[in-house]
């Protein structure tokens, strides 16, 4: 597939017409509405055992709030499930089924106003231009060009790159109701998915699930709620905020917005392109779809998986330290990180400078769009067959000739769904000079120590290793000979770097791998070696392309 730089015009170029504002203009009345529904979903669902699942859910608010507080969170967070707690256990107010209700219209309410978003037009167009300076930082790099076409949106032209099936998701924009569904890697994600899906794609801004987490910062927090976030609190299991969730995800469906949710669940810890996806929210697009059957709305629901393809990803150290040790437990060595560091002051200066001097660029995959059920979608928004055949998708919801709602059935659609996304993830995955690099080099490392294990490998010390350039040009041959059969039989994209001479791939992909890190994934020792500062960062990236051990 052709890897573009191309940017496109918007479809709909004045905001006050995009269904985000339209949403938000209307944002208490769907509170209000949004309340109830998931209030007579739960009447019916617990019924007579209504007390104790609030009793369940305040019992774990209260032991969330105890053992993993944030900054984020409401000064009367304690008072509050206190008083509830007091109110169904020592005070017996749910006795009464009245005030027991009343107490469950309370908990909703609460969940609904955290959860629920806001967009804001004068936000946005800020928000360009401060996204703009950042990226073209990023992906620019200030030292290696003019200070002053930081602010330029077209000097990100040739390093915000996409591929796939970009001119068929415009066309279908019109028809429905288009979700993104994104492999997740950074808490970048987000914004650089929604920069470039106004910048690049030319769409109306979609909703787009945000970690409570990342609301701890004030400036975020700020922009976030006036930008289509909605809020997701992972700290929160109980089946209270869980249904708020789900009905909420089914609620902006419903009314014809976009969005962008990660079925991953939250980001790749290890690197992995995520293969088990979460079911929850997928769930409830199944749902969406049968409701919009049932209601005769002829907008349907199209599924997008977007893989992000990242030659440095910010956040990888910790995120491949904290899944070695959760993964390893007593296999896992605990040394610093840093200790070839004299100060850590130092690093973090040597930090921002890579990223102020680095030269990356990244691409966004997006896949072929399909239905709930996983079908593939043609340019009239019809499902189709493997054949081509055009399938009636009320046929999926049907007993005996009759339209009816069945979960158990609905959960069997969703895994499907779940199954064909992950298909999409690899199929559609970009392979990078960085990737390639790193994992033809963790092998080479593991082959010459003779390992078989990660945790062996974090026992050695990085300074005292190498490996040979002629022994990492064969193994990046072969692994390259086996992803260009892979390409061709469209099972996988190949950037257009591992289209050039076998030493332009190597010198590129270690040159772009972990730009922006602190310490160097690889570099040239002398003229026919390699090293690495940190294997823990190159397991990180060889793992891109781990699906083919």
């Amino acid at each position: 597939m052709e890897i573009t730089n191309k940017k496109y015009k918007n479809i709909i170029p004045d905001l006050k017409n995009w269904p985000i504002y339209k949403f938000a203009l209307k944002n208490q009345e769907h509170k209000n509405k949004l309340v109830q529904i998931i209030f007579d979903e739960l009447i019916e669902k617990y019924g007579d055992n209504l007390k104790n699942e609030i009793s369940k859910c305040a019992y774990s608010e209260l032991k969330r709030i105890k053992l993993n507080p944030w900054k984020v969170d409401p000064p009367d967070e304690k008072k509050f499930w206190t008083e509830i707690r007091r109110d169904v256990l020592e005070r017996n107010e749910c006795d009464d089924e009245k005030y027991c209700q009343f107490i469950l219209r309370r908990i909703i309410n609460r969940y609904v106003q955290e959860i629920f978003g806001n967009f804001k037009i004068s936000a946005f167009k800020f928000a360009r231009s401060i996204l703009t300076y950042l990226f073209n930082r990023l992906f620019s790099g200030i030292i290696k060009g003019s200070m002053f076409n930081l602010w330029k949106r077209h000097t990100l032209k040739n390093k915000l790159l996409m591929t796939g099936y970009i001119d068929e998701v415009r066309d279908l924009f019109n028809k429905g109701v288009i979700i993104f569904l994104p492999t997740h890697q950074s808490n970048l994600d987000s914004i650089l998915l929604g920069y470039i899906i106004d910048y690049k794609l030319g769409l109306p801004a979609f909703s787009y699930g945000a970690g409570l987490n990342l609301y701890n910062s004030e400036i975020a927090a700020y922009f976030m709620d006036r930008l289509g976030a909605y809020k997701v609190d992972r700290r929160k299991k109980n089946s209270i905020y869980l249904a708020s969730l789900l009905a909420f995800s089914k609620y902006t469906v419903l009314n014809n917005i976009n969005s962008i949710f990660y079925p991953g669940g939250t980001r790749s810890r290890s690197g992995k392109i995520e293969v088990d996806l979460k079911t929850g929210l997928m769930s409830s697009l199944v749902d969406a779809q049968f409701e919009k059957i049932i209601n005769g709305d002829d907008h349907k629901i199209f599924i997008v998986p977007v893989i992000y393809n990242y030659h440095s990803v910010l956040e990888a150290k910790p995120l491949i330290y904290s899944y070695l040790k959760a993964k390893g437990k007593k296999k896992f060595i605990s040394r610093s990180k840093y200790r070839d560091k004299m100060m850590r002051s130092l690093s973090v200066i040597k930090t921002i400078y890579r990223i102020f001097s680095s030269s990356s660029e990244f691409i966004l995959s997006i896949g072929k769009p399909m239905d709930v059920f996983g079908n593939n979608i043609d340019s009239n928004g019809k499902s189709i067959d493997s054949k081509g055949d055009n399938i009636e998708i009320s046929d999926y919801f049907k007993t005996e000739g009759e339209i009816v709602h069945d979960s158990q059935r609905n959960m069997v659609y969703t895994k499907l769904l779940s199954k064909s996304v992950a298909k999409s993830y690899l199929k559609y995955n970009t392979v990078l000079s960085s990737h390639l690099v790193a994992y033809a080099a963790y092998k080479c490392f593991m082959e010459k120590l003779e390992l078989n294990d990660i945790y062996d490998l974090m026992k050695y010390v990085e300074k005292n290793e190498f490996i040979e350039l002629c022994d990492l040009e064969i193994k990046v041959k072969s692994i390259l000979q086996n992803l260009l059969k892979k390409e061709k039989n469209n099972k996988i994209i190949l950037s257009d770097a591992l289209k050039q001479p076998l030493g332009k791939v190597i010198s590129s992909g270690i040159d772009k791998l972990g730009g922006f890190h602190d310490v160097k994934v690889l570099y040239f020792h002398k003229k026919n070696m390699i090293k690495t500062e940190d294997f823990g960062l190159l397991y990180y990236y060889s793992n891109r392309l781990s699906f083919l051990n």
